[in-house]
């Protein structure tokens, strides 16, 4: 039996932009020789089959940057893209192979309001992908906002964080897996403290 081979090339640069703000952009290609993948008769069929697959090609970008402007505002983000070929008149089916999304990013703030108040953000993208059954899943975009606040600063048994959030502010309608719709919305409170 032949065994699954794999040749792993990537190439990047990491650059500091200013003192405060860094980037880093890379490249990958991924070679896989009888790459093996398990893959379902049907969405409602409890079947599954197993095939191996010649060769499979992954390859794709990579992006993030991380920075603090203006004293009181960090932001950092990512992005990669990712793509991947192989010989699809091969095989009678292999949708799994082709469930992850081609584009996804993410965009983080952190803005100090006051000197113990934090504002929270983060920003999340997910292109359109494939999914189980054949269906084919929008592509979403999802705000999450919070406020956090430090009490107890300098006391010797440690800092008490409190945190309000809400996720998916705008009430985006998506799944992440088939058949399972996200919440709406989501409220919380955390409680983080340090002794």
């Amino acid at each position: 039996m032949e065994t699954e081979t794999s040749w792993h090339y990537d190439v990047g640069i990491y650059q500091r932009l200013k003192e405060n703000i860094d980037t880093r952009v890379s490249a990958y290609y991924i070679d896989v020789t009888n790459y093996t993948v398990m893959d379902s008769a049907g969405l409602y069929y409890p079947i599954n089959y197993a095939y191996n697959i010649d060769s499979v090609g992954f390859y794709g970008v990579e992006g993030e940057f991380n920075g603090i402007l203006f004293d009181k505002l960090v932001i950092f983000g990512n992005y990669s893209y990712r793509e991947m070929n192989y010989d699809k008149g091969a095989l009678p089916s292999a949708f799994l192979l082709d469930l992850p999304p081609k584009h996804k990013a993410n965009l983080g703030l952190r803005y100090r309001l006051l000197k113990d108040t934090l504002i929270t953000s983060d920003l999340r993208y997910v292109g359109e992908r494939k999914s189980e059954g054949g269906y084919t899943f929008d592509e979403y975009f999802i705000m999450d906002l919070g406020i956090e606040q430090t009490f107890f600063k300098k006391a010797k048994f440690g800092p008490l964080k409190i945190l309000a959030f809400v996720n998916n502010l705008f009430g985006e309608s998506y799944q992440e897996v088939y058949g399972y719709p996200m919440p709406y919305q989501t409220f919380g409170v955390q409680v983080k403290f340090t002794f």
